[in-house]
Order: C-alpha cells, then sequence, then structure tokens
C-alpha cells in the first residue's frame, strides 16, 4: 500500500484527498492519501522524518510550508532553485526530493484560459512561496512589470533581492503611487477567502481600477472578497487539478495521469 499526505496550516479546507482517491480509485492504485496539520517548524521536520522511516511515497506541501520544507530535501528542482519554494516531495532510494508544480500547474491555467500576459502589468498579493513561483513564470511571459503588495516588508523585499538576476525583461518593485497599472492583473497568493475570519486589511491598499484578469489561486473560495472591476475572473481550480496531475506522475515515475479525464477531476471540486 503506498501512502501520501498534503500538509499545511490551515488544512480541513483542502480537497487533495477527496481528489486523489478519485485518481486513485480510477487508475486502480492502492493508495491511502491524508492530510496532516503542521502548526509550527519542528513538527514539520519530525513529521518529515516519520515519513521517511515509514515509507511514504510522497507529499504535497501548501500554505505557509513551501519555503520552510526546503532544508529537509536532499535534491530540488530547477524551478524551485530559482523560487525558492516546493509543494511536492518525492520519497525515493533513501532521498528526498522536491519539486515546484505549482510553477506547472499555474502555466495549464494560464494557457486554458488563453491569455496573453506578454507586456502586462500585475499586481500580486502576498509575499510567500506561490509569490515566488507566479513571479518566475510571469517573467518568463515577458511582463512588463510586477508590483507586490503585502504585510511584510521583510520578505517582499528578500523576494526583489532574490529575483536580481532572473529577471530578464521584467521589472519587479514593490506597488506604490508611481506603479503603472495600465493593462494590469490581479493575482492572489494570500489564503483570502479561504475563510470569513481572515484577515483582509491587505484589499484595502488594493488600486481600485478595472482589470484585465484577476487571478484567485485558491480553489476552495468561501467568500470573494477580490470584487473589484475586471475583464474576467480565474479561481485556481484549473492550477490545483495539473499541480496534482505532475505529482503522480513524479510519484509514479511515468505519465500515468495522461490516462485521466481533466473535465471528471474539475467536476469534483465544483
Amino acid at each position: 500500500m503506498n501512502n501520501f499526505f498534503v500538509i499545511g496550516n490551515p488544512i480541513n479546507h483542502s480537497k487533495s484527498p477527496m481528489l486523489f482517491k478519485y485518481i486513485f480509485d480510477t487508475l486502480n492504485i492502492k493508495g491511502i492519501y491524508s492530510s496532516k496539520l503542521i502548526s509550527n517548524q519542528h513538527t514539520l521536520k519530525s513529521f518529515i522524518h516519520h515519513c521517511k522511516q515509514i515509507k511514504v511515497k510522497g507529499i504535497n506541501i501548501t500554505m505557509p510550508l513551501k519555503e520552510d520544507s526546503i532544508p529537509y530535501t536532499d535534491i530540488i528542482d530547477p524551478i524551485a532553485k530559482i523560487t525558492k519554494s516546493i509543494n511536492c516531495l518525492h520519497f525515493i532510494d533513501d532521498k528526498i526530493i522536491g519539486y515546484n508544480n505549482d510553477y506547472y500547474g499555474f502555466s495549464q491555467l494560464i494557457k486554458l484560459n488563453h491569455l496573453n500576459l506578454e507586456h502586462t502589468n500585475n499586481i500580486i498579493i502576498g509575499s510567500g512561496g506561490s509569490t515566488r513561483t507566479i513571479i518566475l513564470y510571469l517573467i518568463k511571459q515577458k511582463v512588463k512589470n510586477i508590483y507586490l503588495l503585502s504585510r511584510n516588508k521583510k520578505t517582499t523585499l528578500q523576494i526583489i533581492k532574490d529575483f536580481t538576476g532572473h529577471l530578464e525583461q521584467s521589472n519587479l518593485n514593490r506597488i506604490d503611487n508611481n506603479s503603472d497599472l495600465k493593462n494590469c492583473n490581479l493575482i492572489n497568493c494570500t489564503p483570502i477567502g479561504l475563510s470569513e475570519n481572515t484577515n483582509i486589511d491587505i484589499l484595502s491598499n488594493v488600486p481600485k481600477i478595472h482589470y484585465r484578469t484577476i487571478i484567485d489561486i485558491n480553489y476552495h473560495i468561501t467568500t470573494n472578497y477580490l470584487n473589484f472591476a475586471s475583464d474576467k475572473t480565474i479561481d485556481g481550480k484549473s492550477m490545483f487539478i495539473f499541480q496534482a496531475l505532475k505529482s503522480l506522475d513524479i510519484w509514479f515515475e511515468s505519465n500515468i495521469s495522461n490516462k485521466l479525464d481533466y473535465q471528471h477531476l474539475e467536476q469534483l471540486l465544483c
């Protein structure tokens, strides 16, 4: 029996166990996929060590552990080396390999919605691991400007510093009164909307303009706080599904996800 987990804080909102139960049943895989609340760094370290000892096959990682999990890996993929963020662990040959599958998931979200990001301006809410991943993807799409909006000035400045050598044709800055907001997208990388008890103070600093596209990378949204004017709004369902499929292929070292119907997976989340 193969064992898998998704870890994070909060975690009871996660639909990963439901999604992977359907996947395992469909593909006749003998596997158990469970959720685990990880509330601090000590618990994270001990749980990953425990998983290695009991031969767990894989772990998915959600907020806010995508950066904190890297020290417990032996190897990380090239995207993770730049973003310093992972959301998938593969336990193999007594090694722990970390992957950033959010990049692939976000790229598929953009493709499915036929968005052309080249030369656009973009505001990202948040300064965690997901923000780092989306910054890299936006850079590769040759966006004009990326503006960070976060309560945490320290982590924001660290992100800007870390990406200094990777910006290519794009600019990365904290948002201010001089920011270019023409042809602008808004991307939420915070847990805002997952719970009615979420602190939404940061939204008072979001410019009240008409956006090209608003993207909320969350897929389980209880309250839509991002109700700004826009041409299009997109949630994170497709990003969630495709990062899961990428994890599946990594864990089973094959393109096994090709046997699944994306539309059926999407219906599960509705």
